[in-house]
């Protein structure tokens, strides 16, 4: 368990499943992560839940958790390479934490998680050119764009950039030390 300023980053709870099935009706959060819109039943989220609580080199997921409730997940995927990469990814699910800081708060503990307890060099991620509050927040968090794949995946009607953006242990460092 990793305990920021706003948030908590915990172990997966079953009772996290029924949240999780909660929030994957929204679509317009399909859309931040570059998706089409689907149902999710619960034996598929459950099917989730075993996955995100398995044991692993290669990824870490974690359940976000604020006023004592589950909002979100995160977690490091692709860690298990020769070259000290991550791929991080995030979700706030519950719109009454969105754009105050929680999302910031959990990418911060996450960047902690990956590079001093996992020992990664460069943690890497990808969004979209219209998910602006996620962009907002990965730079906030000493994220730097890399480079776009233009007009890479079609959203909402039209072809739109995906966003790719890295950080570095050092630039972490220099961070977390001011």
């Amino acid at each position: 368990m990793f305990k920021g300023e706003k948030v908590i980053l915990r172990s997966f709870k079953e009772a996290d499943v029924e949240r999780m099935h909660e929030f994957a009706q929204y679509s317009d959060l399909f859309a931040m992560d570059c998706a089409f819109p689907v149902g999710q039943t619960m034996q598929r989220l459950h099917g989730t839940y075993e996955f995100f609580t398995k044991e692993s080199s290669a990824y870490a997921f974690f359940a976000i958790e604020a006023d004592g409730k589950y909002i979100g997940d995160c977690g490091l995927m692709g860690m298990a390479n020769p070259h000290g990469v991550g791929e991080l990814g995030i979700v706030i699910g519950d719109r009454d934490y969105w754009g105050r800081g929680y999302g910031r708060d959990a990418t911060r503990l996450l960047l902690h998680y990956g590079f001093h307890y996992r020992g990664l060099r460069r943690i890497v991620l990808t969004t979209h050119i219209k998910n602006q509050r996620a962009i907002r927040c990965y730079q906030a968090c000493g994220f730097i764009e890399e480079g776009r794949q233009r007009k890479d995946v079609w959203l909402e009607g039209e072809n739109v950039d995906l966003v790719k953006m890295s950080i570095l242990r050092e630039e972490w460092q220099a961070i977390a030390k001011a």
